[in-house]
């Protein structure tokens, strides 16, 4: 049995403790949102303390601030994590919002952390429009590349597939890819990470996709279950037996443009409780999913050592054993990364 880090195949009791989604490197320019005249100047403005609260308001606003492309940086902000006693993490950068393999690598071992990489396509909007059209067949075959060969035209190969990126409704490509992965995962035993559109409430949609095509759910993560603060729902995608992958705490952003704002970590945390309450804690990742550079330490952000630095203490104290937080942050993790073959 083995884990497959972007440095080559671990132990599975290497891996210790594990953040569930991240991006090391992302371009999410893509997504940079023109919203009118009132906040025009910021599109070109570097994050800084002067428009750091705007940026808090309107984060899509700012083209600089979409775009995580210094290894440096991102090796000095993982020293904090590993320093509060952060050993691995998943990076979910997928085709569209421009993953680097080969940069991974050199965080990783710089860094001194286990990176284990995800592959796939990310939201057909961010896709060049000669993907929109891939078979079923075409992106199975993609997904078998990079798990068994290596990723995008490199040696390097993926420990997962995801995150998956769907849109709400799911377009046609991003339905193709799912059936793609949970044909793929049959074949390797590789598990499967999607992106829900936040707010989309695809999630059960996507899960009955998966399982017509005979995926098996327990090695399927559901991303971003914590942007809805809605416990029912939870409980909806718990009972079906996928992962649900509480990965935003510390970003708290308001969203302007849509006159909405992300929950807050104390709501993140009671949902989480929710859950432990039920019995579902062998069920839950947990990760930042930073993805801006106002989310990272040199901006202003709480950066990859906030879990380990700040809710975890307030787990403890809301009563989460240390049985419960080793299997949200080590053993689900390990189990859902970890190849038989």
């Amino acid at each position: 049995m083995h884990i497959r880090t972007v440095s080559g195949d671990i132990a599975p009791e290497e891996l210790g403790i594990t953040l569930g989604h991240e991006h090391l490197l992302i371009d999410l320019r893509g997504l940079w949102d023109e919203s009118g005249p009132g906040h025009a100047y910021l599109a070109g403005q570097e994050p800084t303390l002067e428009n750091r609260g705007e940026l808090m308001r309107n984060p899509y606003c700012s083209k600089p601030n979409l775009l995580l492309d210094d290894t440096a940086l991102s090796i000095r902000e993982l020293g904090y994590y590993r320093d509060a006693g952060g050993q691995s993490l998943i990076d979910m950068t997928t085709v569209g919002i421009r993953p680097d393999p080969l940069a991974l690598r050199v965080i990783a071992e710089s860094a001194g952390i286990h990176v284990v990489a995800g592959c796939g396509y990310y939201r057909q909007p961010l896709l060049s429009a000669d993907l929109h059209e891939r078979s079923m067949e075409e992106i199975a075959d993609d997904l078998l590349q990079w798990l068994q060969v290596g990723m995008y035209g490199t040696s390097i190969r993926a420990g997962l597939m995801g995150e998956l990126g769907t849109s709400s409704p799911i377009l046609p490509f991003e339905e193709r890819q799912l059936r793609a992965a949970a044909r793929v995962q049959r074949q390797t035993g590789a598990s499967i990470n999607v992106h829900p559109l936040i707010w989309g409430h695809e999630h059960l949609h996507i899960l009955d996709i998966l399982e017509e095509e005979g995926a098996e759910l327990p090695h399927v993560t559901i991303s971003h279950c914590d942007e809805n603060n809605e416990p029912v729902w939870h409980e909806q995608i718990a009972e079906r037996g996928a992962v649900l992958s509480f990965d935003t705490f510390g970003s708290e952003t308001y969203y302007d443009q849509e006159y909405t704002q992300e929950p807050r970590d104390t709501e993140r945390i009671e949902c989480v409780l929710r859950l432990l309450e039920k019995g579902y804690g062998r069920q839950i990742t947990l990760a930042h999913d930073v993805c801006t550079r106002i989310q990272l330490r040199r901006y202003g952000g709480w950066g990859w050592d906030h879990l380990l630095t700040n809710i975890v203490p307030r787990l403890r104290h809301a009563g989460v054993s240390q049985q419960e937080l080793d299997a949200m942050f080590i053993e689900t993790p390990r189990r859902l990364l970890t190849f038989t073959d």
